[in-house]
């Protein structure tokens, strides 16, 4: 079985992103010659010093948009950029990746904002971002963190969905997509996960990922998805090895 590895380093040389892990991280330059600089922000979840560290960043003329990942996306000169970076670690916040591990994780204000909530869905976001940011993967693998079955953060249509129950455990579905021209529900495969355990789960899940992708990386251009694998495999490789997890 696959270990997972991590490797959050990336440089700016002036023109481009240069990094030896393979991530593909968020710094890119549109096509109006504005760079475009994604930010890691689980759950959504800004402090008043973060965002008061992105207006700095933009100006009071700039733009910032916020994407479908609950990222920001600042869009600012070249010549910002590695000023733009230093700015953002000095207030906590780091640079988002594009493709080739974790994604912002997708998470609803959970309980204490919602009266329909079951469970602390941006505690749990902000933990599975702290235990998996920069992980190297196949390509790239969506998280999103349901509070109860209204679903506002999709999670049926996401690599991995957590859904909330009562008394602090969790629903968990596989292989969702919501994006490209064939958008798909993934599977309910395990109901009562105990908050506890969740961030177990998810890394023997990554890691079956990262070992059977390997014999699939030519069919699928080197950019093999978690659902590409379920429907090569099936669920039965990740149901029994969460049952293991769980039974320890």
């Amino acid at each position: 079985m696959s270990k997972l590895s991590q490797n959050n380093s990336f440089s700016w040389n002036g023109d481009a992103v240069a990094c030896d892990s393979g991530i593909i991280w968020g710094i890119a330059e549109q096509v109006n010659g504005l760079m475009a600089i994604l930010v890691n922000t689980p759950g959504g979840v800004l402090t008043g010093k973060q965002l008061k560290a992105l207006a700095e960043i933009v100006g009071e003329d700039g733009v910032m948009k916020i994407s479908r990942r609950m990222s920001p996306i600042l869009l600012i000169p070249k010549e910002k950029v590695e000023t733009a970076i230093s700015c953002l670690e000095s207030a906590g916040l780091r640079i988002a990746n594009l493709h080739k591990s974790v994604r912002n994780i997708v998470a609803c204000p959970g309980k204490g904002f919602s009266s329909n909530s079951r469970g602390d869905t941006l505690e749990l976001a902000a933990a599975l971002d702290k235990e998996f940011y920069g992980t190297l993967l196949p390509w790239d693998l969506k998280i999103a963190i349901a509070g109860c079955p209204r679903n506002c953060a999709g999670i049926t249509c996401q690599d991995i969905g957590l859904m909330a129950e009562p008394r602090s455990r969790f629903s968990l579905w596989l292989g969702g997509t919501e994006t490209g021209m064939n958008p798909r529900h993934g599977a309910l495969i395990k109901k009562g996960i105990p908050r506890a355990q969740v961030p177990a789960v998810i890394r023997k899940i990554l890691e079956i990922y990262c070992e059977e992708a390997k014999q699939y990386e030519p069919e699928f251009d080197y950019k093999v998805r978690l659902y590409n694998i379920i429907e090569k495999t099936g669920l039965n490789p990740f149901l029994q090895s969460i049952d293991d997890v769980l039974a320890i």
